[in-house]
């Protein structure tokens, strides 16, 4: 009887997660995915079964890690509003030190993908969502402690901040400067009703 393969499943995953990252679903090649993950293209098949099925499971792992650092930040000791703030600081420290303009997995899968492949949509929304979600419960939080008005619509201004991050995503792509970006977040979370709560 075969040994078991066995290697590091978190590693391959990271390494497929980076290549996919750089390339993009569509351009990821399985050659290419071979000589990432080491792993040999029987080995790749045996343990992932196909790359549809790695590079779902290279979103998850992906969305694991971006919910785990947004939730250090939006789960702080600060008050709601302000540690909305803090969290597009993170976003403008991670779009200005992106030097090879990689963007964001999750957006940059919803971008590229056509309708007809409703799994991997599916997959990179529910990532997404989780901000969505997240950014609705602290400014539901923020409306109940009285730092915004009652009739505030916590779900349609969460859905806008989301709005707001995917267009910096793809607008960083013109490479505009820092200050720009900032101006952009800053205006954002003023007509969130988020920017002017925190001064």
């Amino acid at each position: 009887m075969p040994r078991p393969i066995e290697f590091d499943r978190n590693k391959a995953l990271s390494d497929a997660m980076q290549l996919f990252w750089r390339k993009g679903y569509h351009l990821t090649s399985v050659r290419e995915l071979t000589a990432a993950t080491q792993l040999k293209p029987g080995s790749l098949y045996g343990a992932f079964n196909n790359k549809q099925t790695l590079f779902l499971q290279a979103l998850d792992y992906y969305s694991f890690s971006l919910h785990a650092s947004a939730d250090r930040i939006l789960s702080s000791d600060k008050p709601p509003l302000a540690r909305i703030h803090t969290f597009f600081d993170w976003i403008l420290a991670g779009i200005t030190g992106d030097n090879d303009q990689r963007g964001c997995l999750l957006v940059n899968t919803l971008l590229e993908t056509p309708p007809k492949e409703t799994e991997i949509i599916r997959r990179a929304t529910e990532g997404l969502r989780y901000m969505e979600q997240r950014f609705r419960e602290l400014l539901d939080t923020a409306k109940a402690e009285g730092s915004l008005p009652p009739d505030y619509d916590s779900e349609a201004q969460a859905s806008l901040l989301m709005t707001g991050i995917f267009g910096l995503r793809v607008y960083a792509r013109m490479e505009p400067s820092r200050q720009r970006l900032q101006n952009i977040i800053g205006q954002l979370l003023e007509v969130v009703g988020v920017d002017k709560m925190c001064r």
